[in-house]
């Protein structure tokens, strides 16, 4: 088969055997089993990320659409539904297996009364989060995995000033 010169050469005239090989960017990939202690701490994660995403849009749901915190409250919980989907990808990426549940936070969350209440709940919650990722932190190698980890305390830190500073302005009970 000949072909033009400006033309590139067909696939099986070029000689490669595979496509370039990218599985330096997926730990696992080779057989090796990730850390079970991260991949537990990140499911336990990830259940009570989709939990926060889950009681977040109860809570926004249940206000009038004018209300000054239901953006608050919509601003979390994209942030929770973002940290989920990163955790489980994440933990997919690495060679884990991502759970599927969601925490028991919902229901705690939701037997408590009074919006303020539930909302000091939600940030005892976040700042359980932000524990537990400097818990997990010394098991990560992974650059990948710690940066995610890290954007996550962060947008947890900054969630935690942004409720308390709504509580502070005052909510109903």
């Amino acid at each position: 088969m000949s072909h033009k010169p400006e033309d590139p050469p067909a696939p099986e005239e070029r000689g490669f055997a595979s496509p370039p090989c990218y599985a330096a960017e997926f730990p696992g990939y080779f057989g090796e089993a990730p850390d079970p202690r991260l991949v537990e701490g990140l499911n336990q994660l990830l259940e009570a990320e989709r939990a926060g995403a889950r009681v977040l849009a109860v809570l926004r749901d249940g206000l009038d659409s004018r209300a000054p915190v239901r953006a608050l409250l919509e601003r979390l919980q994209k942030d929770e539904g973002a940290n989920a989907v990163a955790l489980y990808k994440t933990i997919k990426r690495l060679g884990g297996i991502a759970s599927h549940e969601t925490g028991a936070f919902v229901g705690k969350t939701l037997a408590i009364d009074g919006l303020a209440a539930r909302l000091r709940f939600v940030n005892k919650g976040q700042e359980w989060v932000v524990r537990k990722i400097d818990e997990l932190l010394p098991l990560v190698d992974d650059a990948a995995a710690r940066s995610m980890l890290d954007d996550m305390r962060r947008s947890h830190v900054d969630n935690i000033l942004a409720c308390t500073a709504g509580l502070e302005a005052g909510l109903p009970e």
